[in-house]
């Protein structure tokens, strides 16, 4: 007799998740995409460069993850390295879009004369930026109050990934890597399954937060191993590769 309620709770799940999934406007468009970053040709090697202010500090085992996703996601037959490198001193970090981007620039370890084969990718650790708990910058600016910044930036902000349960910080950590990853490539950018910045497909890892419809497709994984998705759906994966299949599944 339990089962009868357990399905209609399930069924209204459905119900209100597929009542609140936005609905995009515009005709399908190719999404921007970093080449660089992605691609072997023109660069055959990735470099991650991770910084992180006084206080925070990257979780081995989300470092592990996302190195996970990047070989999945990023051709790269001469390597992916992540090199955690400059602790900053808690006073130089300022809550502003244009003081962490400045921060950044002048943190990040430059390479003279960096050989065209080589990308990079910089990840800086902070404790809190708003509300969220990671943010990307994805194409190089040139801005009067930081100069030119020729790599994605994207900003972990520790103080919002605590652990709830057995749904650890280092999984929130390698969920959010991975989704602001997925900014820096450009995703998200198509309007046929894009809206305000992010993915329509709720079992995407682009797609934003949780909600009726997460609950329903990720209720039990979540609850029983603490699942979080790390995956881009076939519509991102459409965006980012011309036949629509990451290297690590060829």
């Amino acid at each position: 007799m339990a089962i009868r309620p357990l399905f209609a709770v399930g069924a209204l799940l459905a119900c209100i998740g597929c009542a609140s999934l936005p609905k995009p406007t515009g005709p399908e468009a190719p999404a921007w995409r970093d080449a660089r970053v992605l691609d072997a040709d023109p660069a055959r090697r990735l470099l991650v460069e991770v910084d992180r202010v006084e206080g925070t500090e990257p979780r081995p085992r989300a470092l592990r993850m996302f190195m996970k996703r990047l070989r999945f996601y990023a051709d790269k037959p001469d390597g992916i390295e992540v090199v955690v490198d400059d602790l900053v001193a808690a006073d130089r970090y300022e809550e502003s879009g244009q003081a962490i981007r400045r921060l950044a620039r002048r943190v990040r370890s430059q390479l003279p004369h960096r050989p065209r084969d080589v990308a990079v990718v910089h990840v800086l650790y902070a404790p809190r930026y708003k509300k969220f708990r990671g943010y990307a910058w994805a194409r190089p600016l040139m801005t009067k109050t930081a100069g030119r910044y020729d790599a994605p930036l994207i900003l972990i902000l520790q103080d919002q990934l605590k652990s709830i349960l057995w749904i650890t910080g280092a999984r929130q950590e390698g969920s959010v890597l991975t989704h602001e990853f997925g900014h820096t490539l450009g995703l998200v950018g198509d309007p046929s399954h894009g809206m305000d910045g992010h993915c329509t497909n709720a079992w995407c890892s682009m797609y934003d937060g949780v909600d009726a419809r997460t609950v329903f497709l990720y209720f039990w994984p979540t609850l029983l191993t603490g699942y979080l998705p790390l995956r881009f759906c076939a519509d991102c994966l459409g965006d980012l590769y011309p036949d629509g299949v990451p290297p690590g599944r060829r």
